[in-house]
């Protein structure tokens, strides 16, 4: 994986083509131009995850190939750091939706001055806003509670890529 012009950029070790997450397609190699099947996924901490999800199973390859991505450079089983400061900007971090052609983005800034859940209309849908800022991860369902297609993605990127795009602001209140 990796990160150009704010976008996450995901490389396809079968076929050594490279996808692009916020243009939905594979923009190099033999798959290029190919649409992404988007399928709605839950980004988060493993943390997260575990708790929400205890049974939950690691699969790792016997051959050692295509090892879960980590995001610290450690040696396997060697001693765990006994603290992690974050080096996630939540300020350049948010939540983008689309929805019948109608883009929204949720930064975290903002999402973490609202109480949660956040009941809003996109393309026309009722959706439900989540956000869990010590998992750094929010997620959008609709009204039947499934979950929706979204992207955590830095707000330059998403702009970039959906340049109509609205922002969601907390109201300033009223005095």
């Amino acid at each position: 994986m990796g990160l150009v012009n704010n976008n996450l950029l995901i490389v396809d070790r079968e076929t050594d083509s490279v996808w692009s997450q916020l243009d939905n397609k594979a923009i190099s190699g033999p798959m290029e131009g190919t649409p992404m099947s988007i399928i709605p996924t839950l980004q988060t901490t493993w943390k997260f995850w575990r708790e929400k999800h205890p049974d939950t199973k690691v699969m790792i390859p016997e051959d050692g190939k295509g090892r879960p991505y980590l995001y610290r450079n450690r040696k396997i089983g060697g001693p765990r750091p006994t603290s992690r400061p974050s080096s996630h900007d939540l300020s350049a971090i948010g939540l983008g939706i689309n929805i019948n052609g109608e883009a929204m983005y949720y930064p975290f800034r903002e999402l973490d001055k609202q109480s949660m859940p956040l009941e809003q209309v996109i393309g026309g849908k009722t959706i439900t806003i989540h956000y869990v800022k010590d998992a750094l991860t929010a997620w959008a369902e609709d009204a039947s509670g499934n979950l929706l297609t979204g992207v955590l993605a830095y707000e330059t990127g998403w702009k970039d890529f959906n340049p109509e795009t609205e922002v969601f602001e907390v109201p300033s209140p009223e005095e």
